[in-house]
């Protein structure tokens, strides 16, 4: 990606970012609290994985190497599921009066769009090094195994209420509770759901928003 573009775009993200916490600090004074600060927390997460492939691309850029790049590449898989996550915030609205539902629907909804855009905008920046590295096929293959793992990813954190971390401070338990999930029938739904939704959004972002001088990334045969 050409060098304006990436800083355009990522400041463009923080704009966002900006106008989310914006809007979180209006509630703050309007209501006197902090019900949903969790929120900033979880945008914060979002942009974890957007730094990592930020990360990789500059180590290919200046390295060219593969053995490099792959640990970057596997610690963004863990935190890529934070940026679409947000959408399940939707259901914190609920038991409100009509003076302030709408409001905070406003607010979940600009948090969790801005988290999506990061998250998509995270996973182009990683399909660049796939096609790097790899075919025009499996380049594609790895970005709908991504989509889908972050599906799931998303069940663990909605229903099972795990996270990221879980997997530095706690790995033990983590990999008992991931195991006990994958032949629950719901965790199956979810992660397809969830999956395809986002590697449509993903599909449709990179068509139609890509920039012309990224399309000739060179690839390996």
């Amino acid at each position: 990606m050409h060098p304006l573009n990436l800083q355009r775009s990522t400041q463009g993200l923080l704009a966002f970012t900006f106008l989310c916490i914006t809007l979180m600090s209006v509630r703050f004074v309007v209501k006197d609290e902090w019900r949903f600060g969790f929120l900033i927390w979880n945008l914060f997460l979002a942009w974890v994985p957007f730094w990592l492939t930020s990360i990789a691309a500059q180590i290919h850029a200046r390295t060219g190497s593969k053995l490099l790049v792959i640990p970057v590449l596997s610690v963004w898989m863990l935190f890529f599921p934070n940026a679409p996550y947000i959408i399940t915030d939707l259901l914190h609205i609920r038991n409100y009066g009509q003076n302030i539902i709408w409001f905070d629907s406003a607010l979940i909804f600009l948090f969790a769009f801005t988290g999506l855009i990061i998250g998509v905008q995270s996973l182009q920046k990683a399909h660049e090094l796939f096609r790097r590295q790899f075919n025009f096929v499996w380049a594609w293959l790895l970005v709908l195994g991504c989509t889908l793992l972050s599906g799931f990813g998303i069940y663990l954190g909605r229903y099972c209420r795990l996270n990221s971390w879980d997997l530095f401070h706690n790995p033990f338990r983590l990999a008992g509770r991931v195991a006990d999930q994958l032949d629950n029938p719901l965790s199956l739904k979810i992660t397809l759901m969830f999956g395809f939704i986002l590697f449509g959004v993903y599909v449709i972002f990179h068509r139609f928003y890509t920039p012309e001088e990224d399309a000739a990334v060179p690839q390996r045969g």
